[in-house]
């Protein structure tokens, strides 16, 4: 199950730079992650139908991660380019930080407070009315 209320895992991951990070680095924002392969017919339609425009509506209050899950970089690098997605892209190659968070499906999404908390996880695709909702329901109110 995921761990709903507990403090985001520590677990590092690099990011399309080349450079290592973690949930830890937005601390003081909420932030919604989002994991997703260019494998994934599901996740594809979701990160342009409803990341791209969640992000341009919310972007200025609410950070977003794209987390690219056991992929071929040069396949998810071409999904990146066609769907004009600007947020923060990060690799999670074989799954721990996914496996951490308790996903089940993709696309696989998860809501983190600005406290670094996990408020709210979705297993499975989201609209963009769905998604923009939820971030309002759970991080912004």
């Amino acid at each position: 199950t995921a761990p709903e209320g507990d403090p985001v895992p520590t677990v590092e991951f690099a990011t399309f730079g080349g450079e290592q990070a973690s949930l830890a680095a937005y601390a003081g924002e909420p932030l919604v992650v989002n994991f997703w392969a260019s494998w994934c017919p599901s996740c594809v339609a979701e990160m342009s139908a409803a990341f791209l425009p969640a992000q341009q509506q919310l972007g200025d209050r609410v950070a977003f991660l794209g987390m690219n899950i056991q992929d071929e970089r040069d396949r998810a690098l071409e999904l990146v380019e066609e769907t004009g997605v600007l947020f923060d892209l990060a690799v999670d190659p074989r799954g721990e930080l996914y496996t951490a968070l308790g996903g089940l499906g993709m696309p696989f999404t998860v809501f983190v407070s600005a406290d670094g908390r996990v408020v709210d996880v979705h297993n499975g695709p989201l609209s963009e009315s769905q998604l923009v909702d939820r971030i309002n329901e759970v991080l912004l109110s």
